[in-house]
């Protein structure tokens, strides 16, 4: 999260914006963006249905919990899934990546 941050200035660049979200809920999630010091939302997503949504598997269950490994997704402004990558970001890749796909909307 805190790669996102360091690199907002560079996303607004490619028109792009950053959410975050966890199965953590709400007050933990405004606890620890305070303390990343992070300006972009992050939702709560409890049950996982986003996850599922785009593609991401839940890990075993704890505590009643679905547990997701983490994921970088781009979606575009049409509402599809451009880019996914398991792990942690890869932020060359990721700049890269929406390098092109502004450069592919200004030629639209």
């Amino acid at each position: 999260m805190e790669g996102h941050q360091r690199n907002l200035h560079l996303y607004d660049r490619f028109n792009t914006r950053v959410v975050g979200v966890s199965v953590d809920d709400i007050t933990t999630l405004k606890y620890w963006s305070r303390s990343l010091g992070l300006s972009f939302p992050l939702l709560s997503n409890i049950t996982g249905f986003l996850g599922a949504a785009f593609g991401v598997q839940p890990s075993p269950e704890i505590k009643g919990f679905p547990v997701f490994s983490r994921k970088t997704v781009i979606i575009d402004k049409k509402g599809i899934i451009r880019y996914v990558r398991d792990g942690s970001p890869k932020f060359k890749d990721i700049l890269l990546f929406l390098k092109k796909l502004n450069q592919e909307g200004e030629s639209s």
